[in-house]
């Protein structure tokens, strides 16, 4: 029985782990938006188009966390 409190502890952990992270999420696009934007720091070409992408990098990274961490719990 403790041995799957202890995996159930960690899905658990791992929800917590994902809300946080998409709450986070305006707050990353808003960070993104300031640098992008007109009157950011000025980023063109390459830097520009690679930081507008940030938000997507961490959304997928979060989800993926989470998805692995699921298949992980399911396959024990």
């Amino acid at each position: 029985m403790s041995g799957q409190s202890k995996d159930l502890s960690g899905i658990m952990m791992t929800f917590l782990f994902m809300v946080v992270g998409l709450a986070l999420t305006p707050t990353v696009v808003e960070q993104v938006a300031n640098v992008t934007g007109t009157g950011g720091y000025n980023l063109t070409g390459a830097a520009l188009a690679i930081a507008a992408l940030i938000p997507l990098f961490w959304v997928i990274l979060i989800i993926g966390i989470g998805l692995a961490a699921i298949v992980t719990w399911l396959k024990a």
